[in-house]
Order: structure tokens, then C-alpha cells, then sequence
């Protein structure tokens, strides 16, 4: 049987280190991608399935949490926790998760090969096959759909419903792509041509293994040669089968002692019946490798083979190997064994009543049990797609009353929109006007304080010429030959003075280089052993603000961070940079030692702060406590 698991995601890396945040989805993608990460033990793995799993419970009907479903489902299934994956597997049957089709098709493939593998009960795996198929269908995955009924094909051959087999078998090929999936393809193949062999359609059972040997994967030919040969076999084409057994290479056996034991046991089996002498130990070796690998059906074919060998030699040995065929088969539950063997029993006493009335009863159960597997199989398919058509009928419903409500709700909406229009174009003249001559009003005041800044620009300039006498004073101490140190103190300090005025009075780009400059005072306030962190200054447009706005800010900032200088000692200064729908927000923070109420008042330059940010229409509040930093935030209207 071809089973493959589908795990959703993708290996991370293991020394992925976990992050800090206050988000529960980092952590859940954080334990999620540990939980995937095939460098972990089974039981790591599931350890972070688990975590993610509880922390996605708010989550609930969503792909992921479906996802993180479907992994626990797995880790479980892996570890032999059958339990446990009941449990959960419920769990996803109820939520359902509609919306994730691709996740549902996985867990239903993944709880077929649990009922088929692990606990044998083919009929509920061939539903939940077919329940795989469906949500593979609503996926538009091939590929999917193609795996789905090669096992649901597989699990009535064994049933031996060969015809019902061979049409689905036959329906699988349409959807798998023999380029991208050839092992699943010749595999599909391959039981293809077994169900006619049992249905005695020889010669098409060999057309279809012609084609398997000229396209499938070398690996897998050693396989599908064997498969051949017992078709040969039957036809008593016996040379040929042996020429094809023999073409196997012996390095084929390392990795699989099941093969080497069916190519042996046919081998002998084919040479017995080409009359070619042939050692009891041909036998015995494939069904001592058989037993050693608990291989149940494979030793009843090596005790049927021995018993056909000494039914003229020792006829009582062969009843013991055909005994043996019996107790396996009841054990098993495989029924038409023991009615193959029944067959041989006979012709070695033929007088036994006993053997002919179980053959005939077997054999009628049998017809009955067969006739049953193949109306069951059907009915299992057509009440499957009864329920999921159900469902989708449900889920169209669901989404044409939405549609249907949606529209009575914009309806109304409509409505009330036309109301609510008619009631704002009848105040809209009215706060027209009033906007208007708040406008005129704010203008008047920006202009007002424009001036402001332009008289402090005027002022700076005078300053720094009459620093330029002092600089003529220091000239003359030079030519009076004044001592050298009398000199360059004089020199400093009047640099010192006509630096500091400068920058305090002095006028600001407000133009394209603003976004430099404002960063530049920002950078040149901040001590040495202080970091400066400016988030989300990049996606400032401060094309939006205009220049009294700018100048504002930069002044309000140069006053906090001067502040901070003088009396915060911080070792960490924030700036935080938000773009609104109609103002600016800078968040200011610092891990300093932060001030009292009484200490804000008392400082002059910040309440020169808040009144120039008040002049503009914006708003500047502080929070702040000793020990605790200061904070302030800045609003600005665009």
C-alpha cells in the first residue's frame, strides 16, 4: 500500500531563537515552526505541537489552527498514541474547518491509513479515503485525489471486489501525472493488472505489466518482475517465468528480505512445476525469512507451496502444511486461503465428507461475503457523496442567506445614509461658516507668531555680528602682544557664545533639507554615553507640515532634549514618529530620573514649549514621576 503523509509547513531552523514580544502569534509560529523541525525527537516535536496548539485555542475555525490540528494529529499517530489522536481527530470532525479543504483532505487520508495499517478495519478507512478524495477534489489537487483512490482501489482487491477495484484503479489514473508521480503511477498499474489477473483476464493483466516494465522507476522493477512471473505462472508459462525471476539482481534482496522471499518461493514453486528437480530447501529457505518478518500472508503461500510439493510424496506432511494455511487464515480472517487449500485436502481424501461440506459452505459464504464487500463498497461511496454534497449544499445556503442579508443591510444603510446626508447638508453651511473664520483666526495667530520667529532670526544674526567686534577686540590684544592665554580663553568663549546663540536664534530650513537638519540637532544634543533611538522617522511626509509647523517642532524637541541634558542623566533617549489621518504624533521618552509637577512648572523652557505648540493647534502633554523617565507627546496638526 502506498501511503504518504502530508506535513503543512516548512522545516525551520534549529537554533531559531525565540523573541520576546507581547504578540501571542510570534509564539505560536515560534513553537510552530519548532514543532516541524525534523532535527527533533518525535517527542520534542510534539512537546511544541502542543504548545502552539494551546496558544491558537483564540483561533478556533481558523486555517492555521486547523493546520496545527492536523500536525498534533500526526506527531500522535507517529508516536503510537492512538488515544490521543482519536480524541483530536473528533475534535477537527466537529469544528469541520470548511474554510480549510487542503488541511481536511490530509487528516481524513492520514485517519484511512490509521484504520487500514494500524487497527485493520477496511471499511472505515475506505470512508475516510473517500472523504480525503472529496476535500482533495475542492482543492483541485490531482495528485491528491489520485493517492486517495489508489488506496481505496487497494482495500477492495484485498476484499476481493475486483471489479469494483479495477474501476476505481482505473479512475485513480486519470488524476495522477505519470511525469511528476511515476512510482504512484506503475504502482496504480501494478494492482491494476492484479485484479485481472484474479478476474482471469490474463492476457490483459500482461499487456498492463509489458507497460509497467518499460516505464517504472528502476527500484521498483525487481517488484513488478516477480508480479509478472506468478502471472506466467498461471498461464504455466513456466520457462518464461523463470527466465524473469532469474533476470533479478541478487543485490536487490539487501534492503528487502519480503522481496527476496517472494522471488525465491515463486522460483521454486515454477522449477517444481516444470518438473525441474528441485531441493526441499528452495522451499524452506523463503518461508523461514517469511517467519523471521512476521510475514503471515506470505507464509501461507510457502505452506500451500509445500503442501502441493508432498501431496505424492508424503501426503500426511502436506495435510500438516495445508493445516498450518488454515489456522493462519482463520487467524487472519482471510477465508478464500482456506478454501484453496480445502481444494487440495480433497483430492488427498477424497472420502472425507467433512472437508467437501466446509468447502461448500465456505465456499457459499464466500459467494454471499463477496457480493456484500461489493454492494457495501458501492453504498459506502454513494451515501459519502450523499453527506458532502449535503455539505456543500449547506454551505451555498449559509452563503446565499449572507448575500441576502448583506443586502437588506446595505438597503438600510442606504437609507440612513440619504437621512444622514440631508441632515449634514443642512448644519454643513452652518459650520462652513464657523470653520471659515476659526481658519482666518488660526491664520492671524501663525502669522503672529511667524513673525515671532522671524524677529528671533533677525536677532540671532545681530548677536553673531556683534560677536564680530569682540573678534576685533581679540585682534587688537594680539597687536598690544597680550599674553597668549588672555587671548585664546577670550577666543573660546566667544566662539562658545556665538555657537550657542546661533543655534538657539538662528533661522531653520524649513524646505527639503528640514528632515536633515531636525535629525542633526537631534544627534548633536545627545550625550556621549546616551543612545538616540528615532522610530518611524523615515516614513515621515514632512511635506504635509507647513513651515511654522516645522520650526515649532524642532524648537519643542530642542528643548527636550536640552532638558534631558541638564536634568535627566538618561542612558537611553526615544523618539517615536507616527503618521495620523490628520495630525503628526512624536512620542519623546527616556529612561532618566524623570520630575515632580513642582519641577515641570519651574522649568521655563518647557512651558515656552507648550504655549508654542498650543499657538499652532497642537497639544503637548507630559507624564513623568521621579524614577520613573519623563514622557511626552506631541501632537501636530497637518
Amino acid at each position: 500500500m502506498i501511503f504518504v503523509l502530508l506535513i503543512v509547513g516548512c522545516t525551520s531552523n534549529s537554533n531559531t531563537d525565540l523573541k520576546t514580544s507581547e504578540d501571542p502569534s510570534d509564539s505560536i509560529s515560534f513553537y510552530d515552526k519548532k514543532a516541524q523541525n525534523l532535527e527533533y525527537s518525535l517527542e520534542e516535536r510534539k512537546h511544541f505541537a502542543n504548545k502552539a496548539f494551546e496558544k491558537a485555542h483564540s483561533e478556533l475555525n481558523t486555517k492555521r489552527f486547523a493546520r496545527l490540528s492536523y500536525q498534533k494529529n500526526y506527531l500522535h499517530l507517529s508516536l503510537g498514541e492512538y488515544d490521543s489522536l482519536l480524541v483530536y481527530d473528533r475534535q477537527m470532525n466537529r469544528t469541520r474547518f470548511m474554510n480549510a479543504p487542503a488541511i481536511l483532505a490530509m487528516q481524513e487520508y492520514l485517519m484511512g491509513y490509521y484504520f487500514e495499517a494500524i487497527i485493520q478495519q477496511p471499511d472505515s478507512a475506505f470512508v475516510r479515503y473517500n472523504r480525503s478524495k472529496f476535500y482533495y477534489q475542492k482543492e483541485s489537487d490531482s495528485n491528491g485525489i489520485g493517492k486517495a483512490l489508489l488506496n481505496m482501489g487497494a482495500i477492495q482487491k484485498r476484499q476481493n471486489d475486483f471489479f469494483g477495484s479495477k474501476e476505481t484503479l482505473t479512475e485513480a489514473l486519470k488524476y495522477i501525472d505519470q511525469g511528476k508521480n511515476a512510482q504512484t503511477y506503475f504502482s496504480t498499474l501494478d494492482r491494476l493488472a492484479q485484479n485481472h489477473r484474479r478476474l482471469k483476464n490474463l492476457q490483459e493483466a500482461e499487456a498492463l505489466y509489458d507497460q509497467i516494465l518499460q516505464g517504472a522507476p528502476r527500484e521498483d522493477l525487481p517488484t513488478y518482475k516477480n508480479n509478472l512471473a506468478t502471472l506466467y505462472i498461471d498461464q504455466q508459462e513456466f520457462a518464461k517465468a523463470l527466465t524473469l525471476l532469474k533476470s533479478i539482481p541478487a543485490q536487490t534482496f539487501e534492503d528487502s528480505n519480503s522481496l527476496k522471499a517472494r522471488v525465491l518461493d515463486n522460483t521454486a514453486y515454477a522449477m517444481w512445476l516444470s518438473k525441474i528437480e528441485t531441493p526441499l530447501e528452495a522451499f524452506l529457505i523463503p518461508l523461514e525469512l517469511r517467519k523471521k518478518a512476521n510475514d503471515h500472508i506470505g507464509s501461507m503461500a510457502s505452506y500451500t507451496h509445500l503442501g502441493e510439493f508432498f501431496m505424492t510424496r508424503q501426503p500426511q506432511r502436506a495435510t500438516a502444511y495445508f493445516d498450518s494455511v488454515i489456522r493462519i487464515s482463520r487467524k487472519l480472517n482471510v477465508p478464500r486461503a482456506e478454501l484453496d487449500v480445502l481444494h487440495f485436502k480433497m483430492k488427498l481424501d477424497p472420502e472425507n465428507l467433512r472437508y467437501k461440506d466446509r468447502y461448500i459452505a465456505l465456499r457459499d459464504s464466500l459467494y454471499e461475503s463477496e457480493l456484500k464487500v461489493k454492494t457495501q463498497f458501492a453504498k459506502y461511496k454513494y451515501d459519502d457523496q450523499l453527506k458532502q454534497e449535503a455539505l456543500l449544499n449547506l454551505e451555498k445556503q449559509n452563503v446565499e442567506n449572507e448575500l441576502k442579508l448583506a443586502e437588506e443591510r446595505y438597503t438600510k444603510l442606504w437609507i440612513i445614509a440619504a437621512l444622514v446626508v440631508a441632515i449634514l447638508l443642512s448644519v454643513l453651511i452652518y459650520f462652513n461658516q464657523k470653520y471659515r473664520a476659526k481658519r482666518l483666526k488660526d491664520a492671524h495667530r501663525i502669522d503672529r507668531l511667524k513673525a515671532t520667529y522671524d524677529t528671533e532670526a533677525a536677532i540671532s544674526r545681530r548677536l553673531h555680528d556683534d560677536f564680530g567686534s569682540g573678534l576685533n577686540n581679540v585682534m587688537l590684544m594680539l597687536q598690544r602682544n597680550a599674553g597668549n592665554e588672555q587671548v585664546l580663553d577670550r577666543l573660546e568663549g566667544l566662539y562658545d557664545q556665538s555657537r550657542d546663540f546661533s543655534r538657539t536664534l538662528n533661522e531653520i530650513d524649513t524646505g527639503a533639507g528640514y528632515s536633515q537638519i531636525l535629525s542633526g540637532m537631534l544627534r548633536e544634543q545627545t550625550p556621549e554615553k546616551t543612545n538616540l533611538l528615532l522610530l518611524g522617522y523615515q516614513q515621515v511626509n514632512w511635506g504635509r507640515l507647513n513651515a511654522v509647523s516645522k520650526i515649532t517642532l524642532y524648537k519643542v524637541l530642542r528643548e527636550l532634549m536640552i532638558n534631558m541634558r541638564k536634568h535627566s542623566a538618561a542612558q537611553r533617549v526615544t523618539l517615536k514618529f507616527s503618521n495620523m489621518s490628520q495630525q503628526l504624533e512624536v512620542i519623546y521618552t527616556d529612561n532618566g530620573r524623570g520630575a515632580s509637577s513642582t519641577d515641570l512648572q519651574l522649568r521655563n523652557g518647557l512651558q515656552i514649549t507648550e504655549k508654542r505648540i498650543l499657538a499652532i493647534g497642537g497639544t503637548l502633554t507630559f507624564e513623568t514621576a521621579p524614577g520613573t523617565g519623563f514622557k511626552a507627546v506631541i501632537k501636530l496638526p497637518y
